[in-house]
């Protein structure tokens, strides 16, 4: 029934616009082509309000109707159209909530080895002020996910699971807002790891406990990668609920064991 009323609406809509308003500003622009005069819009005006009611005159059934049909046909195609987008917009919305849920889940679960608790990318919340060091931190973290099995890397989150928010981040951002926090993450991603990283990260908010959380998909790669500290190059691995760095010969070793 939502659907039909919808439908209606719209092609009254369509055929509304169409009789009532192209119909006449249609004849008006038709008079000006015909007579060859030229077009200025006092002109258009003055003509127009001659030619209005002349518009819905018997002798003009025609065009009204052609109009008419014209404005009815497009008003049932987007009354199609408006009715797909809120069925989308409904399956979007629907399945945000379950990652929601999902999200929350996770947090109450705790760490693991898919599943891994960052405060902030950049607020130290022990020195209550930025701390740089921290964004190699969060590189060292994405880089354990990608040379093992993929996770997740929820941002906002304490260790113990406490939701903190984004808030205090976004103050030492020059864009406070989630697109800054975006960019900034994928800046870290891009200068201590790579460009082509960027690609395997996928970056989501949500909302938990009334405050803003930030969560990267983190898809494992299949090529080794490595945080790099601006002076030297570090491979990292997730095992169990923490990241290690791995020396020259255990990284060999176990890069022998990722191919077998």
């Amino acid at each position: 029934m939502a659907k039909v009323k919808i439908i209606f609406i719209h092609l009254l809509l369509g055929a509304g616009v169409f009789y009532f308003l192209v119909h006449p500003f249609t004849m008006v622009l038709y008079w000006f082509e015909y007579s060859h005069t030229p077009f200025s819009t006092s002109l258009f005006l003055k003509i127009l309000s001659r030619r209005f009611l002349e518009s819905f005159s018997f002798d003009m059934r025609g065009m009204g109707g052609l109009l008419t049909i014209f404005g009815t046909v497009l008003g049932l195609f987007s009354g199609l159209v408006w009715i797909h987008l809120k069925k989308k917009n409904s399956l979007i919305g629907t399945q945000r909530r379950l990652l929601q849920k999902d999200i929350v889940h996770l947090i109450e679960n705790g760490e693991n080895e898919r599943v891994e608790f960052k405060s902030s990318i950049r607020y130290d919340y022990f020195r209550k002020t930025t701390n740089r060091d921290l964004e190699l931190v969060i590189a060292k973290t994405i880089v354990g996910f990608m040379n093992a099995k993929g996770g997740k890397l929820i941002l906002g989150v304490d260790d113990d699971g406490n939701t903190l928010g984004l808030e205090n981040d976004f103050k030492t951002l020059k864009h406070k807002n989630k697109d800054g926090y975006e960019r900034e993450i994928f800046r870290i991603i891009s200068t201590q790891i790579g460009h082509d990283a960027c690609f395997s990260n996928h970056i989501s908010f949500y909302v938990v406990n009334e405050k803003e959380i930030c969560v990267i998909d983190i898809e494992p790669s299949k090529e080794p990668v490595y945080a790099n500290d601006g002076t030297s190059t570090t491979f990292y691995v997730r095992t169990g609920n923490a990241t290690y760095p791995l020396t020259v010969k255990e990284t060999v070793d176990y890069l022998k064991t990722q191919k077998t």
